[in-house]
């Protein structure tokens, strides 16, 4: 009967193991982002997502660009919202970019852009 009851442990930490489910962890700022951004994209409001500092950056050239695609920069001061990708923000802007003008804009866009 002693040599059964670490078996019986066994199989029971066995069956237990087995009938685990992966817990789906969901990332609330990257799902928030997609739809932030998919919402500024219906309403016209094309931009993409800059990290700032305390002075924001500017790129000689860059209103050209913004003029050009329709497109804004849009930067945070040096404190960012907590619930927000930029990454995952500028991604699906991208993604809109590509479709509307093909890869072309890649080479003109800010080199500072995150996610693209």
């Amino acid at each position: 009967m002693k040599k059964l009851v670490p078996i019986f442990i066994f199989l029971c930490f066995a069956a237990v193991q087995l009938n685990a489910k992966a817990k789906i962890v969901v990332d609330s700022a990257k799902v928030y982002s997609i739809k932030l951004a998919n919402a500024d994209l219906k309403r016209g409001r094309v931009k993409f997502l800059l990290r700032g500092g305390i002075v924001s950056t500017y790129v000689k050239g860059q209103e050209l660009f913004e003029k050009k695609y329709g497109i804004a920069y849009s930067e945070f001061g040096c404190v960012m919202p907590v619930n927000i990708s930029i990454n995952d923000y500028n991604k699906v802007v991208a993604s809109f970019m590509d479709r509307k003008y093909g890869k072309d804009w890649r080479k003109e866009v800010r080199g500072d852009i995150q996610g693209i």
